[in-house]
């Protein structure tokens, strides 16, 4: 049986954060850096969208994701980050959709 897209993007979440993990220092976390190339590599259209692109942006994420504030992201701190990044995704999601029937109501 093959994963499900879900189970398929979960996996590729693992690989990414251990990929980018294993680039500077201890191998089971990320540094402002590895976050920043991570994010910048993985998500430039996605960040830009939402005007993320600011410098402090990234910096000021890490930072609130650094609960034991060791300037390290552990795998469970990631989440963190991950999970503002879906918030935001879900915020977008829903702005493109109330466009799109805005639009086709002639809303605009």
């Amino acid at each position: 049986m093959t994963d499900t897209p879900v189970e398929e993007s979960l996996v590729q979440l693992v690989r990414c954060y251990h990929r980018y993990a294993a680039r500077e220092g201890d191998v089971e976390t990320l540094s402002l850096q590895e976050l920043k190339a991570l994010l910048e590599d993985n998500t430039p259209r996605f960040l830009g969208s939402l005007g993320r692109r600011e410098p402090y942006f990234i910096s000021e994420l890490f930072r609130a994701a650094d609960k034991d504030k060791d300037n390290q992201l552990s795998f469970d701190e990631f989440l963190y980050v991950l999970g503002r990044l879906l918030r935001d995704c879900h915020l977008q999601y829903h702005r493109r959709l109330c466009a799109h029937c805005c639009a086709q109501r002639s809303l605009y």
